[in-house]
């Protein structure tokens, strides 16, 4: 019996230290991570400074109002010339609602974030696809890009809505100036695989969502893998190229389902481009 007691104190011990380090993981202050890009089409001597900042997931435990300002103002101290948001400002909480009264306070405080060539945003899986442009209109910025381009003057960003919502990727490019360099700024990354870009389209595409697997154990990988998806997601976190497109996923900032990060850090990705 005491053999018993001392074994299932130590399995709580265990337990309760694995949850603690992953509940710091998730909390930590995200780490930046640094990516080079030469983007063919932009003017020569270029040089842009451009912030990834994906799935905040406002909401306690893990992203509180004081924790979500002070990754705001993390980001504006970095000086980017460009800040793109990828999504799930909210969601994936224990009884999280999506509804306007929630999604105020998850967005409300983009609006802090400021860059010479501006701020924009696309919505995510977890956004509610009526509320969100509702919330968005409310302020002045971001700017929310829902299968559209906008033209900053050195390249295009084209936003694209979130599959949960309708992505268009041939609409998101439609008013894109032919040959112009183009960010293709999307949720799901992976969704990609399933159309081509076009011809002699210059482009990089930036994605969230997988939040990098979250939690990543030795010798078992992601159990989200096996959860949530249908297997290994086709570009988890970092550069990949998928079925024709440069993409980068971003592990994003915050958490779904489960309050903890294990082996995958919170982050932001300060890419660097180039003329290529």
């Amino acid at each position: 019996m005491r053999f018993l007691l001392r074994a299932l104190g130590a399995v709580l011990a265990l337990a309760l230290g694995f949850i603690g380090w992953g509940y710091w993981g998730a909390t930590r202050p995200p780490i930046v991570v640094p990516f080079e890009y030469q983007l063919k089409g932009l003017p020569p001597g270029t040089r842009l400074r451009v912030l990834l900042i994906s799935d905040t997931h406002r909401g306690r435990p893990d992203m509180s109002a004081a924790r979500l300002d002070s990754v705001m103002a993390e980001a504006n101290a970095l000086k980017p010339d460009l800040i793109l948001l990828a999504g799930d400002y909210i969601g994936g909480k224990p009884m999280g609602l999506n509804d306007k009264p929630n999604l105020e306070p998850a967005i409300r405080p983009l609006a802090q974030l400021h860059a010479p060539l501006g701020v924009f945003a696309v919505l995510g899986n977890h956004d509610n696809g009526r509320w969100g442009p509702i919330v968005f209109a409310a302020q002045p910025s971001p700017r929310l890009l829902v299968n559209r381009s906008v033209d900053i003057g050195p390249l295009v960003i084209a936003g694209v809505d979130s599959i949960e919502h309708g992505a268009d990727v041939t609409a998101a490019l439609a008013g894109a100036p032919p040959g112009k360099p183009v960010l293709l700024l999307r949720h799901e990354g992976d969704a990609l695989a399933s159309v081509s870009p076009p011809k002699d389209l210059s482009v990089l595409a930036l994605a969230g969502h997988t939040h990098g697997g979250q939690i990543m154990l030795p010798f078992i990988g992601a159990p989200s893998d096996r959860l949530l998806y249908d297997g290994a997601p086709l570009c988890r976190r970092g550069f990949c190229t998928l079925n024709g497109w440069p993409l980068y996923v971003t592990s994003g900032v915050g958490t779904s389902v489960l309050p903890l990060r294990i082996g995958v850090p919170p982050e932001m990705v300060l890419i660097t481009l180039t003329a290529g």
